[in-house]
């Protein structure tokens, strides 16, 4: 199964516009990863299947949430950026005033002001002059206060920018150690089930729940764009399949299924099953319509678009790709269900 890979090089970029500006890059110390559960502690192989199972999908959205902190945090970084850029300009213009009042000043140094007044061939003009360079200390002392006062914002800038930095190298080094996760997770759960009797597999199907057919018109009086949005999503059954951090067209985790569908609409989602369990209003299961997003697992793990008559539709896992069930023969844990329209 191919795992998203996008956000693993999206840091380069910006730390090379960083070095570009003088902020130097922090490696992240690397957290040691927590075993396992030993599969001899588990019941038999479907419950260490299902168990494998809810873990993936959980990791997944530890997935999902970090790479929209990345993003968040790229974001800023960009920002600061465009900050230190403007602020550095600021700093190099009070340089150079700083330069040409303190050359003026040494330019004037030297020649008494009597033999000058004398010597001049102009002395209304000379006399302007020297009001004007009478001024040069005052101008020269407040223009140094105020490179001065520049460089400390430049500076204190930067440094946050470099912390910005340190939190997105330590983010990524957590992204890229929960994908080796999810893959070894995966891995795992695959591994059990080629390695179970016919048995047992009949036993782990039953508790999956049966697939069962849709037709649009099990959506009643829904709005055309709501059912535009569940017609997108049953189309990808049974042919689409689960892969994480997928959004279409072929291919889709969970929350990438429900986005794909209401992106048909027009109406943007977070990539995040969790993200997508703050948008709309609560919606109790028994008052459910076609269209409602409904959730499983605490916390959130797993999103599916309930679409009419008793059944939902949703990227279940990589065992089962897409798949189109009733509601109640899901058997994860359910949490609630949320409405975008309506």
């Amino acid at each position: 199964m191919a795992l998203r890979g996008c956000a693993r090089s999206a840091l380069a970029v910006v730390v090379s516009a960083l070095l570009a500006v003088g902020i130097a890059a922090v490696p992240a110390q690397a957290s040691p990863a927590k075993p396992s559960p030993s599969p001899t502690t588990l019941k038999d192989a479907k419950d260490q299947v299902i168990d494998l199972e809810a873990e993936a999908a959980a990791i997944d959205e530890d997935i999902h949430e970090a790479e929209l902190e990345l993003e968040e945090g790229k974001r800023r970084l960009r920002a600061l950026l465009a900050d230190i850029a403007t602020q550095q300009e600021k700093v190099n213009e009070l340089g150079d005033q700083a330069r040409a009042i303190a050359l003026l000043q040494f330019q004037g140094r030297g020649i008494d002001t009597t033999v000058q007044l004398f010597t001049e061939s102009d002395p209304d003009s000379f006399l302007d002059r020297l009001t004007t360079t009478s001024n040069v200390d005052a101008t020269l002392n407040a223009t140094l206060q105020d490179h001065q006062t520049e460089q400390a914002n430049l500076s204190e800038l930067k440094r946050i920018a470099e912390a910005e930095v340190a939190a997105l190298a330590a983010e990524e080094k957590r992204l890229e150690a929960l994908h080796d996760k999810l893959t070894k997770r995966i891995a795992e759960a695959k591994a059990l089930v080629a390695r179970m009797t016919e048995e047992e597999r009949r036993r782990l199907a039953a508790r999956d729940g049966a697939r069962v057919s849709f037709n649009i018109s099990e959506a009643g009086d829904a709005s055309d764009a709501l059912k535009e949005v569940i017609a997108y999503a049953v189309s990808r059954v049974p042919k689409g399949q689960y892969v994480s951090g997928a959004s279409g067209p072929n291919s889709f985790d969970c929350s990438g299924l429900v986005l794909a569908a209401y992106r048909q609409i027009g109406v943007k989602l977070p990539h995040s099953s969790r993200g997508m369990f703050k948008y709309g209003r609560s919606v109790a299961k028994k008052d459910l319509k076609p269209g409602d997003l409904v959730f499983w697992y605490s916390p959130i793990s797993h999103v599916g678009l309930y679409i009419g008559n008793g059944k939902i539709v949703h990227a279940r896992n990589p065992r089962n790709d897409l798949v189109i069930q009733s509601l109640d023969s899901y058997p994860a844990p359910y949490t609630g269900a949320r409405r975008l329209i309506g």
